[in-house]
This record gives C-alpha cells, sequence and structure tokens, in this order.
C-alpha cells in the first residue's frame, strides 16, 4: 500500500513522508524475503521479532513527523501575523501621504499605467489621472471638478501646447520638465513633472503672488542701485566742495569741486596727499562737534582760486564714526547782508521823510519804531516814544488827550486791538478823529513778530471821492432826465448805451435794447415810423464806416427826419474819442407851437450837450487811458526801475497793479462778452484731462478762498477722463464759479468744486453753504449785470456768471442752479463729453434796429 503525507516542510515533512512510505512497502517485502528463506534458516519467532522492530520504528517516525508539523504551524501562524502587521502599517503610511498630499498647497495629478497595452503601437496605455492638493484655482465652475483637458484649456495656447507635450514626454520616456504657465486670466502658475516609479506625476502651484513680489523687490533693487549711481554722480559733479572723513579726521573722499579749490589736479591726489580747503579752527571746531554726534555749521573763510571767499560750512556726522561735510560760496550773500544793513539804515531815513506815519511794535507790545510823521501826528514827545511805550499804554494816552475814535466801550475796543497780536491778520479800518480828521489805519504782522502800523490821513481824499461820486451820480441822473434822445453805438454797430427819450422818439421796448441789439435791427424796428432807406443807410454808415475819407465825410453831421405820421426828429452823429458813435434825436414837431418853451430850455439843453458830451468822453478814457497808465507806471515801480522800493512802497506798488489787473478783469470780461454776443468768439478745441484742470482752477482760487475765510474743498473722482473742449475757457467757467461763491458767501462757509461723469454727460458743479439766493432772484442770476445774492446788496459787476453760460453753451452744454435761502447754492455745467462746439451767437439779420 503507497501512503503520501501533506508536505511539512524541508526538514521533518520529506523525512516524515519518506518514512511513511518505506514502511508502507517494506511488510511485502518482507513477507516475499521470508517465503524465499524460510526453508533455509529462519524461523516463526525471528520473524516476529523482525516485524515488531519495524512497528516500533514506524511509530517513532510517525511521533517525529507530528512533532514537525506543529512546528511548521507555529512558524506559519507567526509569519502571517508579522505580514499582517506590516499591511497594517503600509496602510498608515498610504492613509498618511495621501492626507499629506490633499493638504498640499499644490494641485497633483498622478497617472498610473493600465494594465493593457496598445496593440498596435506596443505602448502603455494611460488612464485619467489621480487628482489631489489645491485644485480650488484650476476647478471647473460647472461642475467643480478638476479635469487636466479643461487645465489645458485655460492655458494661453503656447503654454497648453508646452504642458501637454511635457506630460506627454513623462510618461512615455519618464521624462522631467519644470515650466511657468501663464492662465488666461493673468494667473502664473509652475508646473514641474517627474516620474515617481512607474506613475507620472504633475505637480501646479500658483505663483502669481510669489512672482509680483519678486517682480517688486527686483524692480526696489534696481532703483536703490540707480538712485546710489545718480546720487554719486550727482555728488561728484556737485558745484561745491563736499568731503567725507574717517573717524580720525582724515579726508577719505572729495569730489572734484573740491580738488579744483584746493589747486589739485583730480580727487584722488587729494585723497592720496591730503589738501585741506579748511583753515585749522574751523576743523577743530568741526571735529569738536562731530565728537559729540551733532551737526556742525558755521562761517569760514578760504582761498579759492586766488580770491578770498565766504563759505558756509556744514559738516554732518556719519553712523561709521566718520563724517561728511560740504561748503558753499556765500560771498554774494555776505556782501548783500551787508549791503542790505546798509539798505535798512537808508530806508530809516526814507521813512522819517514820508507823510504817513510808521509805528512797528515787538512781539512784546512795545513800540520799537516809529518815524517822525508818527510822532507828529499824535504829537508825543521823542523822549517819551524812545522809551517804548506799550501800546495799550499809547492807547490811553491818546484817549485822555481826545485823539483817538470815540468808543461806547474802550476797554473792549483797547482788548480788541490787543488781540491782533495773536490772530495774525491784517487789518484796514478807517479811524474818524474828533478833530474832523479821517486816519486809514492799516495793522499787519511784521515779520520778526509784533505789529505793523501804517497810519494816512484820508481826509481829502474822502472828500475828492465825495465829490466824483456826486458828479458822476448827477450826470447819470442829467443823461436819463434828458428831454433829448440820446444812443452811443460802438465800432461793431452794436448799441452800447441809450436813455428813456430815445426809447420814447422810437418807440422801442427796454426788452428789446437789453442784448445790445445792432443797428440794422433797430432800423427794421424803427422802419414802420420812417422808411427812407437812403437817410438809415447814411446814418448806418456813419457808425460802421472804417474808411478814413468816409469818415471825414459822414461822420459828425446832423440832419432832419420827416416822419409820416406828421412829427419831425431832429439828428445828430457825433464822433467819440474811443472809436464809438453818439446820436443824439430831438423830437421837434411842436417847434413852431412851443417856440419860447425851447427859447428857454435851449441853454439847459446845450448845457446837457456839453455834460453829455464831456461824460461820454469821460466814460471812454476812464476805461482806456487811465487803466494803462496804472498799470504802465505800477509796473514801473514795481519792477524797481528807477531805485530800490522799501517794503511799503512795494505793497502800494503791488495794490495798485492788483487793482488795475482786477479792472483789467473786468474788461476782459465786458470784451468777452461783446466778442460772443458780436459772433467773433471761437473756441480752441482739444482733448482736455479734466482732473489736472480741476486741480489747477483749485489752486488758483484756493489763495483767495483763505483770505476771505472761506474753506475751500475738491470732491471729485482722481481720474474724470478726458474731454473735447477748450481748456482756457473751461478753467474760465470754474474760476467764475469758484470766485462768484467765494463774493456771495460769508466767512466760515464751504465752497466745494466737484466734478462726476455719467455715460455721455460730465457734470461740473460748485456749491457753496452760504445764504443761498432769493426765488425771485434765481431766474436773472445769469443775466449781465445781476449780482445779487440773498441779500438786495451788489457784489462785483455782475458778468461772471453771465460767461459761465455763454462758454457752457458754446461747447454744446447747459448751466442749472440750485438754491434755497439760508441752505447755500449750487451751480452745475453740464457738458458733453464729446462736445462739438456750437458757434458764437451770431448778429440778428439786419432789419430790425432803429437809428440811434
Amino acid at each position: 500500500m503507497r501512503i503520501r503525507q501533506p508536505y511539512l516542510g524541508k526538514d521533518g515533512g520529506t523525512a516524515v513522508a519518506l518514512g511513511i512510505a518505506i514502511c508502507a512497502t517494506a511488510p511485502a517485502d518482507a513477507r516475499a524475503q521470508t517465503t524465499a528463506d524460510a526453508s533455509a534458516s529462519l524461523t516463526a519467532a525471528s520473524i516476529e521479532t523482525l516485524l515488531a522492530s519495524v512497528a516500533i520504528g514506524a511509530v517513532v517516525l510517525a511521533l517525529g513527523a507530528l512533532w514537525a508539523a506543529g512546528r511548521a504551524f507555529k512558524r506559519n501562524r507567526r509569519d502571517l501575523a508579522v505580514r499582517a502587521d506590516r499591511m497594517a502599517e503600509l496602510e498608515t503610511k498610504l492613509d498618511s501621504a495621501e492626507s499629506i498630499l490633499a493638504a498640499e498647497p499644490d494641485a497633483v495629478f498622478i497617472w498610473a499605467p493600465e494594465r493593457s497595452v496598445a496593440p498596435t503601437t506596443g505602448t502603455r496605455s494611460w488612464g485619467r489621472p489621480h487628482v489631489v492638493g489645491s485644485t480650488a484655482g484650476l476647478a471647473d465652475p460647472s461642475s467643480g471638478t478638476v479635469d487636466f483637458d479643461f487645465v489645458l484649456s485655460r492655458l494661453q495656447p503656447e503654454d497648453s501646447e508646452s504642458l501637454r507635450n511635457g506630460v506627454s514626454r513623462l510618461r512615455e520616456r519618464g521624462a522631467r520638465f519644470s515650466l511657468n504657465l501663464q492662465m488666461r486670466d493673468g494667473r502664473t502658475y509652475e508646473a514641474e513633472g517627474r516620474p515617481a516609479g512607474a506613475q507620472a506625476v504633475l505637480w501646479m502651484r500658483d505663483i502669481t503672488g510669489e512672482r509680483e513680489e519678486e517682480t517688486r523687490l527686483v524692480e526696489t533693487a534696481r532703483k536703490a542701485e540707480r538712485d546710489r549711481t545718480l546720487l554719486s554722480q550727482v555728488t561728484d559733479a556737485a558745484p561745491f566742495p563736499a568731503w567725507r572723513r574717517s573717524a580720525d579726521g582724515t579726508l577719505i573722499w572729495v569730489n572734484q569741486a573740491y580738488a579744483t579749490a584746493v589747486d589739485a589736479p583730480n580727487a584722488d591726489a587729494v585723497v592720496s596727499d591730503p589738501r585741506e580747503l579748511l583753515d585749522a579752527a574751523t576743523r577743530k571746531a568741526a571735529a569738536a562737534a562731530i565728537a559729540t554726534q551733532t551737526k556742525y555749521r558755521d562761517r569760514s573763510s578760504a582761498v579759492v582760486g586766488g580770491e578770498r571767499q565766504v563759505l558756509d560750512v556744514i559738516e554732518l556726522p556719519l553712523t561709521d564714526g566718520g563724517s561728511a561735510g560740504f561748503a558753499i560760496d556765500i560771498t554774494p550773500l555776505a556782501e548783500s547782508e551787508a549791503d542790505l544793513k546798509r539798505h535798512l539804515e537808508a530806508h530809516g531815513d526814507t521813512l522819517n521823510r514820508l507823510a504817513s506815519a510808521v509805528a512797528i511794535f515787538g512781539p512784546d507790545r512795545r513800540l520799537r519804531y516809529y518815524n517822525r510823521a508818527f510822532q507828529k501826528l499824535w504829537r508825543l514827545e521823542e523822549s517819551f516814544l524812545d522809551t517804548e511805550p506799550a501800546e495799550g499804554e499809547l492807547l490811553e494816552m491818546l484817549r485822555e488827550a481826545r485823539r483817538l475814535p470815540e468808543q461806547a466801550d474802550f476797554r473792549q475796543w483797547k482788548q480788541s486791538r490787543l488781540g491782533l497780536y495773536t490772530r495774525n491778520e491784517q487789518t484796514d479800518e478807517l479811524w474818524h478823529l474828533p478833530d474832523g480828521q479821517t486816519l486809514r489805519v492799516i495793522g499787519q504782522p511784521h515779520p520778526f513778530g509784533g505789529l505793523l502800523y501804517l497810519y494816512e490821513n484820508v481826509t481829502t481824499q474822502l472828500k475828492l471821492e465825495s465829490s466824483l461820486t456826486t458828479a458822476q451820480h448827477v450826470q447819470s441822473e442829467t443823461l436819463n432826465k434828458l428831454y433829448e434822445g440820446v444812443a452811443v453805438f460802438g465800432s461793431d454797430g452794436r448799441l452800447k448805451l441809450h436813455n428813456p427819450a430815445y426809447q420814447r422818439i422810437w418807440h422801442l421796448d427796454t426788452a428789446q435794447l437789453s442784448g445790445e441789439p445792432h443797428i440794422d435791427q433797430i432800423i427794421e424796428w424803427c422802419r414802420g415810423l420812417y422808411d427812407n432807406a437812403d437817410d438809415w443807410n447814411a446814418i448806418k454808415a456813419r457808425i460802421t464806416s472804417v474808411s478814413d475819407e468816409q469818415a471825414a465825410d459822414d461822420r459828425g453831421k446832423t440832419g432832419r427826419l420827416q416822419r409820416p405820421d406828421g412829427s419831425v426828429v431832429d439828428y445828430a452823429s457825433v464822433p467819440l474819442p474811443d472809436g464809438n458813435t453818439l446820436l443824439t434825436y430831438v423830437d421837434v414837431t411842436d417847434t413852431s407851437r412851443i417856440e419860447r418853451a425851447l427859447r428857454d430850455r435851449n441853454d439847459a439843453l446845450e448845457t446837457a450837450d456839453r455834460l453829455k458830451s464831456e461824460f461820454i468822453s469821460h466814460v471812454s478814457y476812464q476805461l482806456r487811458t487811465p487803466l494803462t497808465n496804472i498799470i504802465g507806471f505800477g509796473e514801473i515801480l514795481n519792477t524797481e526801475l528807477f531805485g530800490p522800493l522799501n517794503e511799503k512802497q512795494s505793497e502800494y506798488a503791488s495794490g495798485v497793479l492788483k487793482s488795475a489787473s482786477e479792472l483789467l478783469d473786468l474788461v476782459n470780461d465786458i470784451i468777452d462778452l461783446a466778442s460772443i454776443e458780436a459772433g467773433a468768439m471761437a473756441l480752441d478745441v482739444d482733448d482736455v484731462r479734466l482732473s489736472p484742470v480741476m486741480r489747477q482752477v483749485f489752486d488758483m482760487a484756493h489763495p483767495r478762498a483763505q483770505q476771505g475765510k472761506r474753506m475751500l474743498e475738491l470732491e471729485a473722482a482722481s481720474d474724470l477722463g478726458v474731454i473735447k473742449a477748450d481748456a482756457r475757457r473751461l478753467k474760465q467757467i470754474l474760476f467764475n464759479l469758484l470766485s462768484n461763491a467765494i463774493s456771495f458767501t460769508n466767512p466760515g462757509d464751504t465752497i466745494t468744486l466737484g466734478g462726476d461723469r455719467e455715460g455721455d454727460e460730465i457734470r461740473l458743479w460748485v456749491r457753496d453753504t452760504g445764504d443761498g439766493i432769493k426765488p425771485e432772484h434765481q431766474a436773472t442770476v445769469f443775466d449781465r449785470f445781476e449780482a445779487r445774492g440773498s441779500s438786495e446788496k451788489r457784489r462785483g459787476a455782475g458778468l461772471g456768471l453771465t460767461l459761465v453760460r455763454s462758454f457752457v453753451e458754446m461747447h454744446g452744454g447747459w448751466v442749472s442752479l440750485e438754491s434755497a435761502p439760508r441752505e447755500g447754492t449750487r451751480v452745475t455745467c453740464h457738458l458733453p463729453a464729446d462736445a462739438k462746439p456750437l458757434a458764437a451767437p451770431q448778429p440778428e439779420e439786419p432789419g430790425n434796429a432803429a437809428a440811434s
């Protein structure tokens, strides 16, 4: 019988199996052998003994086999436990690795090869990548998943192709790559591919912020290097000597100007063989200051280029223990200071010769300087004034002598005067003294502290001004009350001035004549009363002729008009020195019936005619000749063409120029308005950036607002873009609005210049917190010569807003007004962004103007 046992290992298992097989086959052979040998010698007892031995051997072998099988079983169970622990450890590490990859700030794409191989190409096939890490920036917004093909579609085309090729080479040949990729949305990614065993791994990291920071740092370093180079170049090229010293005071660097000053060939020669520009005393004093880590500054003399110069020496301590210094030639300044000292002495002598009293009080309110006119004005002893009395003491003394204006509360008035020392503002007031004199008292802060007072006796000036005002009022009233019709036409043919009698004679309305109508328009209006074309043409020629020969023949003539209604009108044309033409009309219909009355009034008419002619001539010269003289002489004085002026004289000259400039501005406004109405105004349209224009106008108006104690603010976006407009007229619009707001607000009010853009419309506006405009005045606020705010008091000529509206309309825009009493006013200019300028208003077609 053949028995097979299971495999029990190399050692015991094999041996046991072989033993069992031998034992199983042994009895048959033994029996055969016994049968064969029985006959020879063996006995039955011998056979039994042999069988017993074989049986015992078989049992021993079986026990050995069982023992070997038990050991193999225990060893296998122990190996299985070790493998299970190892498997659990590997699973833990795998979970940890996957967690770390999931927390990675980079997006990680992992391709694993599939088991199958392409039958045609023999290459591996790759499935979809496993994606871990930070994928929020790469996810498809529609599905929320990360797909490699979607990532490729978001890259710039050339970067997409580079990444696709890199991944392909990585999977096929295990070729590493590193790329910088640009997304279509502007972000930058860093991509790095490398093999990981049989897998292909791609890391993608968003480096947008890092790249910007790197770029910023590189640019900062470059700028620092440029600045250092420029500073070195500037310092070496400086026109004044500069140097550096070590901690022991030795020169270690100088610029070329230093080398030139000490007659050295170059800067290196000075450093190698030190040559000192400064004297020993100056160097010692500078070293002492540097030792205490303080700046040294003083004047020193040195010989440079064979000439003695006065140097302003400045030396600064450095962190390394050394110092850096430079010396500036202030020889002209030193000479100027000496000259200034002499000038001050001369000015003091000049002030003593002035008729105006001058006094200077120091910060302690005590009298520091006075001229002889001051002592004479107040009739005070020089010995007393030389004691430098306090201003309060002087006021008390002058009050006791009744030489100050009468005050209801003198103590309060005195305190207000003394309060000027702390208010730091200029005052200008009139003092009416008990003896009948009127003083103009100007007080202003002195540059060295305290106050400077100027006392000017204006008694005579006020009397003259009062007489002039009365004369002008009489002239105006006389012209308006004349029976004779009077009209003045400019050289442009437009009506400039007329009286009520002119309207009455030609039956014209005030509204018709309010806009300076042209002579052609007036002729058309008057044809119903008189339709003789020849006479009208002759009158028109006398007004608008430019030929000297024609002017000599036709101007300065008189005539009579026989009107169809039976009335008779005598007229006369008179040329004026300023180029205008004066026309007078007299209704002489009732001459025969009221001959006596006319004789009685003849003298009055002649006087009125003379006054009228003088008045018109006076007005013409008042607008041109005095203005020209004032500006000319003011500029001569202000530029000190004939000698230097003292501070007060310069102030007066500047005041004259300022007033003349204001008058010139008014004349310019009138000329601009006349040009617009004459159709002669043309805009110079170009691309204009609004924000710089608004800032320039804001800066121009700011000093005037500060002077008037108004708060001026700018409220607009940092960039309002570009507008097609005339930059000069645009600035004039905004400046006129700000000037108007300053004029019609009170100290402490706020004025805001603002602007915004909505679509194709640009709104520029000025808002104030003043008293507002009364409703009954709002309809006429843009009319010429309207200058009223919340009160009836006029402020200015009333042309600013008229020009604003005209200029805005020429740009194709319009102006709106929002105002309420005690709430303020807002004026808004609505302008098209792409302005198509309109032509200035053209004169009316001939046909409606009465000869004037």
